[in-house]
């Protein structure tokens, strides 16, 4: 029988289509906490046999599994379990196969909402809804507890134009898509010195998934091998010396791996990947750490599953901001400013214009204006630094603000 049934699920009632898969059971019963989730009823999931890892459960005949809009990209699901903490748990979607999404567990023994965003890629048209918990995981009878599966509104990031990525000028986690149990987000540089002054940068923590568990950025444009050969990027793991660390730059069906190793440990350093010769036709850039062909080595959530990474530029391209200041065409003045900053370049003008605060937050956005500058009033925001985001002919830039 086929059914024909949509989101959300709240298993008070027969839910039609579930089925366990590999040995588990997928079942309704009596909500065994109803501290943090007061419904009578949740579904339950048993991975039954201890040597099948992948073991979960499906409902099956979903209408409703569309995540190709930001108002419905994002999954929500409420847990319970008695498992440790940093357990994954992964949900897939099938029939066809359209994309899966990990997420991971901060309580134990507690109900707690986990959130799987399909922003990127945009999902759809599957009619399985595939529940899979600690995957990579032997069973033999651990329990798990879902309920309230629905779809809300999530953040989909506007795609960078292209490198570089710094962290400082509205790069967020929106702008990544995990995969196999890697988690990325945008941190307070907690290794700030003289080796990387950032007040910002990327943190990857890789979980209990695939070796080859990472993050990916999509570009609008393609990566300029041509022009732009080598990739540089900074990086800090407590992770031991000679730890690999690949960039794949991709498109369907197609990738371009380079691999180097760490010379540190507990120190930032600044890492080349070499694509001469690569094809100039891929837009994303795949991030793995601690990551080896052939190697069953897999994450474990700790400090040495863990890697910061900042300033991902071409090589032969220099920063637009404070550190590098030559090459870039636009400047503001005043700088400091109480008032107003007008930016403005002698050699090209400015397509449009986004301003940042530290934190990654969008303040303003001037999609188009005429002209070689633009005036922006600082009035409204507090003392600190902020950054615009400037596209022209030549390229992107990023010019740091002060507000006095």
């Amino acid at each position: 029988m086929v059914w024909s049934q949509s989101l959300p699920f709240d298993f008070e009632s027969t839910t039609s289509g579930m089925t366990g898969y590999d040995g588990a059971t997928f079942t309704i019963v009596s909500n065994p906490d109803t501290n943090g989730n007061p419904s009578a009823s949740v579904a339950k999931i048993v991975k039954v046999n201890i040597n099948d890892m992948w073991a979960g459960g499906k409902i099956t005949g979903v209408t409703s599994l569309n995540f190709s809009s930001a108002a419905t990209s994002v999954l929500s699901m409420k847990i319970f379990t008695d498992q440790p903490v940093g357990t994954v748990i992964k949900i897939k979607l099938e029939s066809p196969y359209t994309g899966e999404v990990d997420a991971i567990t901060s309580v134990s023994g507690a109900w707690e909402t986990l959130l799987f965003d399909f922003g990127i890629p945009a999902c759809n048209g599957s009619a399985d809804l595939v529940i899979m918990p600690q995957p990579f995981t032997n069973g033999g009878g651990n329990t798990f507890y879902f309920d309230d599966i629905e779809q809300i509104a999530g953040s989909i990031a506007a795609p960078l134009s292209t490198l570089p990525i710094t962290f400082e000028a509205g790069e967020t986690a929106d702008h990544f898509f995990d995969f196999e149990s890697a988690f990325v987000s945008v941190v307070p540089n907690p290794h700030q010195n003289t080796d990387n002054g950032s007040a910002t940068v990327g943190k990857l923590i890789r979980y209990l998934g695939a070796p080859f568990g990472g993050s990916k950025i999509t570009f609008s444009n393609n990566l300029d091998f041509a022009n732009h050969p080598e990739i540089t990027m900074k990086v800090w793991t407590s992770a031991p010396i000679g730890t690999s660390v690949t960039l794949k730059a991709e498109k369907p069906f197609w990738g371009e791996e380079r691999s180097v190793v760490t010379t540190k440990t507990s120190a930032w350093e600044t890492l080349t990947f070499d694509f001469t010769g690569a094809l100039n036709d891929l837009p994303t850039l795949t991030f793995l750490f601690d990551f080896q062909a052939g190697s069953a080595n897999v994450g474990n959530g700790s400090a040495n599953s863990t890697f910061y990474f900042d300033n991902v530029k071409f090589a032969n391209v220099a920063l637009s901001s404070e550190e590098h200041p030559v090459g870039n065409p636009f400047a503001a003045s005043p700088n400091p400013s109480s008032s107003s900053w007008r930016i403005s370049s002698p050699n090209t003008d400015a397509k449009s214009l986004s301003l940042y605060d530290l934190q990654g937050k969008l303040l303003l956005s001037v999609p188009s204006f005429d002209g070689s500058s633009i005036l922006i009033d600082s009035r409204p925001y507090p003392a600190g630094i902020y950054y615009a985001r400037v596209t022209s002919d030549l390229g992107i830039h990023d010019v740091k603000l002060i507000k006095n």
